[in-house]
């Protein structure tokens, strides 16, 4: 290889080192007190619910609620009342079902349940969530590792 080869496989390299730095620390935490919950009704009592990642699928009746998937913990309050806002039923969320692990459709299941909500997952699902392995592919993905072209582990659904 050439030294002249060499020296700019070399800056390239250091190049999309710096490149990818710098996505990492434009990627930080949202500013939750500024998403807004957009309640969209779909048909019946169905609305999907939309804020920061993944959406909500919301069943209201007059026994209680059904979500599925409930996004990230911070806004937890602001989807109950987004709900509530709706006006068909008083009763709380009673049941989240997760469709997957991924931070943006589970963050929020510690204060659903809290809430009296009973989570529903598939079994791979509920293992992932209690090993603990989905937080850290989820800061990985978060620190700029997929802006900069490297193979994505996540947002694999079962």
């Amino acid at each position: 290889m050439s030294k002249q080869v060499r020296t700019w496989t070399v800056l390239s390299l250091v190049g999309a080192a710096l490149a990818c730095g710098q996505v990492a620390v434009a990627q930080q935490e949202p500013d939750w007190s500024k998403v807004q919950i957009k309640t969209t009704k779909v048909s019946g009592n169905i609305y999907m619910l939309e804020g920061q990642g993944g959406n909500i699928a919301a069943s209201v009746g007059e026994d209680g609620i059904v979500i599925v998937d409930d996004q990230f913990a911070p806004l937890a309050e602001k989807i109950q009342a987004a709900l509530k806002e709706l006006k068909i039923t008083d009763k709380p969320v009673r049941f989240v079902i997760n469709t997957h692990f991924h931070g943006d459709h589970t963050g929020g299941n510690v204060p659903f349940n809290n809430a009296g909500s009973t989570l529903i997952a598939q079994d791979n699902v509920r293992k992932r969530l209690e090993s603990g392995r989905h937080r850290r592919q989820w800061q990985l993905d978060q620190s700029g590792r997929e802006a900069c072209g490297q193979a994505r582990a996540s947002h694999h659904h079962l």
